[in-house]
């Protein structure tokens, strides 16, 4: 497929990292959006992790995937994507939502986030992470030891709106139904999703979504490399260990009450990340299919160049006319 793009300035793509990413998280979302609504989650899943895998071996790089969800098959924690000299470390969700897209559902994207090599932020192996995430407006006024509520009035105040006027996102888990009933106390909106660790907290940091905040307990994979788009953005992005058991427990030792901050969550100052969308949604417009062509839309951000993109693509079967 021949491939156009509105958004990138050539000057600027030459060398940057998350243009090689982008490439990679548009195949995987080609791959998979055929599926919306078929049926088949595991089917969605490997068409997704196989595509991004060849598109990640042709990208030049030497990459360890260091993040990657505990289901991907395609590009597990620990791979190694061998296709040229530059070395990083690398964040991979094929498609986070092979379940939404299964069903006809929307959210589910696709991403790639890419350091230097030992630089992702770690935590402890536990299953869950207590998170609480909002837009720069907000940086400084979440504390996890206080409320909910004063949570909220403190970004509601600092986006100079009412609590009444947040929109808080909450992924639709029974564990989160007692967060979610102090949320609706405290006069907030709730928007809930089915899926989306990662979505929703980028959708918190990024202006024009509808969502002020999200907020609940998720994947500490996603929880990282989530960290590392809101670093981007100039979120605000504070975290805590939520072990489930005795073992958990002592797996997190004495980080278990520690409160992580977006500098220990995404401590480099030169993160890549690429973001496609697969289903649609409002953090970004799904794939789409014309005469001839396909259509994707990205978020291209870079850390080191201090920039945010948003990447429209045709990308057209045979050749140009």
């Amino acid at each position: 497929m021949e491939q156009q793009r509105s958004g990138i300035p050539s000057f600027a793509a030459h060398g940057e990292l998350s243009f090689e990413m982008v490439h990679a998280t548009e195949a995987a979302s080609l791959a998979c959006a055929a599926m919306l609504g078929k049926g088949d989650p595991n089917g969605v899943s490997e068409a997704a992790g196989e595509a991004m895998r060849r598109a990640l071996e042709q990208a030049g790089l030497h990459g360890t995937v260091v993040l990657s969800p505990r289901h991907q098959t395609a590009i597990p924690e620990g791979a190694v994507i061998a296709g040229g000299d530059r070395k990083v470390d690398l964040g991979v969700y094929p498609v986070e939502g092979a379940s939404q897209v299964a069903r006809g559902h929307i959210n589910a994207v696709s991403l790639v986030v890419a350091t230097e090599p030992g630089a992702f932020g770690r935590l402890p192996a536990v299953s869950l992470v207590e998170r609480f995430v909002a837009g720069p407006a907000a940086r400084g006024a979440i504390d996890l030891d206080d409320s909910i509520a004063d949570n909220l009035r403190r970004i509601a105040f600092a986006n100079d709106v009412r609590v009444q006027d947040l929109t808080v996102a909450i992924l639709e888990r029974p564990r989160h139904q007692e967060l979610i009933a102090q949320v609706a106390a405290a006069g907030a909106r709730i928007r809930t999703l089915e899926e989306g660790d990662f979505a929703s907290a980028v959708m918190a940091a990024l202006p024009g979504t509808g969502i002020d905040a999200a907020i609940g307990t998720g994947d500490p994979h996603a929880t990282l490399m989530a960290a590392c788009a809101v670093a981007c953005l100039g979120g605000e992005y504070v975290a805590r260990l939520a072990p489930r058991n005795d073992e958990e427990r002592r797996l997190a030792g004495d980080a278990g009450s520690h409160v992580y901050t977006l500098a220990e969550l995404a401590p480099s100052a030169d993160l890549a990340v690429a973001i496609t969308g697969v289903s649609g949604g409002p953090l970004l417009p799904g794939v789409s299919f014309g005469s001839g062509f396909v259509e994707t839309t990205s978020l291209v951000m870079s850390s080191r160049h201090k920039t945010v993109r948003r990447v429209t693509t045709r990308h057209f079967s045979g050749s140009a006319g």
